[in-house]
């Protein structure tokens, strides 16, 4: 066949391999794209974590630093937030880290590959009635518990992502 039967089929071949190279680099481009927020995701679990676990590792109240009898406490609430300073390395107790918290206009930044990340921190008590419920103690008119709530948000300044993670520490006296 000498006439433009071949060049139709070239061109309708062409317009074919060029839909389906649109398709596939769609899916790639989408593909990413939820790669790309799960690692924000991600990111902002392990900062929630990471503030949380230096958390642990602090004393449960200032009564306890200021050494009141076990068999009393819990004692006179002071109130949450940091006393020995707002730096995160003065903080001594579980307590401090309410410093971060909603009302504070300067939230705690952290900084990561990703971009910084805006942290909010909430320490409270809470009375654990059963397994599946956590009731938040009121104060100061209901007195203290033996168990405070920590609720930690993470969030991306360059994403929408965030992360929120909850710890309850338990004060056991020996």
């Amino acid at each position: 066949m000498n006439d433009y039967s071949d060049l139709l089929y070239t061109i309708m071949s062409v317009v074919i391999f060029s839909f389906l190279l649109l398709q596939a680099n769609s899916l790639i481009l989408r593909n990413e794209t939820v790669t790309v927020d799960h690692e924000f995701e991600k990111t902002a679990i392990a900062v929630a974590q990471s503030i949380i676990d230096e958390a642990k590792t602090k004393a449960f109240d200032w009564a306890i630093i200021d050494g009141v009898d076990p068999d009393e406490f819990p004692g006179e609430f002071l109130g949450f937030g940091a006393r020995g300073g707002s730096e995160r390395e003065s903080f001594a107790v579980f307590d401090d880290y309410h410093f971060y918290n909603e009302s504070n206009e300067n939230p705690l930044i952290v900084p990561t590959p990703l971009g910084n990340y805006t942290v909010m921190i909430t320490v409270d008590f809470v009375d654990v009635e059963d397994v599946g419920g956590v009731t938040v103690v009121s104060l100061p008119s209901e007195p203290t518990t033996f168990n405070k709530r920590m609720t930690v948000t993470a969030s991306s300044t360059a994403n929408d992502d965030f992360a929120t993670l909850v710890y309850i520490k338990s004060y056991f006296a020996m």
